[in-house]
């Protein structure tokens, strides 16, 4: 077992933005029961436990500064207002501490409390830097701030990831990097459902609890994929099968050899752009800061980045209401996701290049995801009115009819998007009008989400 790291004074400085946090294994696999532990909730209790385990022993009471969680840290700052709300959660929402599995074992404890007993935000009169002062429940204390078994976790890879999954995979799988074996516990697919989406139950959608496919779809692939592009493991998922039906799963650990991407040198919790970015494109401020509090930072980006490129286009009709179109595809989930990196995982292209030719490699590429963004598009001229429909493909033929053959052409005016050769065109047309051309990153990012779902 790794030894204490030194304790500073209270009155000292400690910065998380490099600290390595010692977590607790009863506090990885926290299964919320009244409440949602969101990333931002996440990241925040994992900041304020680094300070906290590097702060005097002495009191009960610890402090970060603001600064080390928010970029702008003037007390009254709309940055502030994100850290209130998050205290106020942490405050009040109930977890069950574990030790990882649900196996009923001789000695084993089981507790629920909150995840902070009380937080204050205030501002030191002489220097003016504002602090947040907290405190842990007395029962789970100790354990917390000098734990017997625990994992050694970056606080550096933790600002890069962007799922309440994704970080709480990692957490979890971290833990087993140095087990003989690299297998994390084997549990079922329900018991994992509300530690990686942070969601208790009861909260849940009775289609979310019953199908595995949707599970795996929504948290497990994303998360996987987050973790192996950003972190310095690899993660593989093992299903394990009762006749066709996927009852319990597991992960292997690996420690990724290839360099790592630059991390930032004094990453904060919480990015205030995101809120800004709503508020530019008509949300209220209280209605952006809710969303960003509720809603997965990755989905935000993605939710965005859409709405302002078709904002931005010049050929499609105007948006009847950006706010609208923002909530829906950050609801539904349909924008095509923001880069997350600019290089490959360990062995992610590496396997592909050493047997395909660059050339036809990018060819290969570049049709797949053509069909991904035509599916996209599809998506997005669904959403339209009718009238919207009627000026894209109005615009279409204006634009792009004459440049095709005569037997496509012929095929649009007498079918329409009936014809499959049309359909195809009409959507590559869209995509391209809405997104522009795929950049290096845009294949990159896809290459990389295709396949760590295969």
């Amino acid at each position: 077992m790794a030894t204490a790291t030194k304790r500073a004074k209270k009155t000292d400085v400690v910065s998380p933005s490099s600290a390595e946090l010692r977590k607790a294994v009863e506090a990885i696999a926290i299964q919320p029961k009244s409440g949602k532990i969101t990333l931002l909730t996440r990241k925040l209790f994992n900041v304020l436990l680094a300070v906290a385990q590097q702060a005097d022993e002495a009191g009960d009471t610890y402090r970060a500064l603001l600064s080390d969680i928010v970029a702008n840290s003037a007390f009254d700052s709309n940055d502030t207002a994100l850290v209130k709300e998050h205290l106020r959660r942490m405050v009040s929402v109930q977890v069950e501490w574990s030790q990882g599995t649900s196996s009923q074992k001789p000695g084993r404890k089981w507790g629920i409390s909150t995840l902070i007993a009380d937080a204050e935000i205030l501002e030191d009169p002489t220097t003016r830097r504002v602090w947040v002062e907290f405190s842990f429940a007395p029962k789970i204390k100790k354990k917390l701030l000098d734990p017997v078994q625990y994992a050694r976790l970056s606080l550096q890879f933790q600002s890069q990831l962007r799922s309440s999954a994704g970080l709480a995979l990692y957490e979890i799988c971290v833990r087993y990097l140095t087990n003989p074996s690299h297998l994390t516990m084997r549990e079922s697919w329900g018991w994992w459902r509300p530690i990686l989406s942070g969601t208790p139950d009861t909260e849940a959608g009775d289609e979310a609890k019953r199908e595995y496919k949707y599970f795996k779809r929504d948290y497990l692939r994303p998360a996987i994929a987050e973790v192996n592009a950003v972190t310095n493991i690899f993660v593989e998922l093992i299903e394990h099968r009762e006749g066709r039906r996927v009852a319990e799963i597991q992960f292997r650990v690996t420690e990724r050899k290839q360099p790592m991407l630059a991390l930032d040198e004094h990453p904060n919790v919480f990015d205030s752009t995101l809120v800004d970015r709503m508020v530019k494109i008509g949300i209220p401020l209280k209605e952006a800061q809710t969303l960003y509090a509720d809603s997965e930072e990755n989905r935000i980006r993605a939710a965005l980045q859409m709405t302002e490129q078709r904002m931005r286009s010049t050929s499609l009709p105007p948006v009847r209401s950006a706010p609208a179109l923002f909530k829906d595809a950050l609801k539904k989930g349909y924008a095509p996701p923001v880069d997350l990196i600019e290089q490959p995982p360990a062995g992610a292209s590496s396997r592909l290049t050493a047997t395909v030719p660059a050339d036809e490699l990018k060819a290969r590429l570049l049709d797949e995801y053509a069909a991904y963004r035509r599916k996209e598009a599809r998506v997005l001229y669904e959403e339209q009115g009718e009238s919207e429909q009627v000026l894209a493909r109005q615009s279409f033929e204006e634009d792009m009819l004459p440049q095709l053959g005569s037997h496509l052409r012929e095929d649009w005016r007498r079918r329409g998007l009936s014809s499959k050769l049309a359909e195809t065109a009409f959507f590559d047309w869209l995509a391209r009008k809405t997104w522009g051309e795929p950049t290096d990153g845009d294949l990159l990012s896809f290459t990389l989400n295709q396949s760590r779902a295969a």
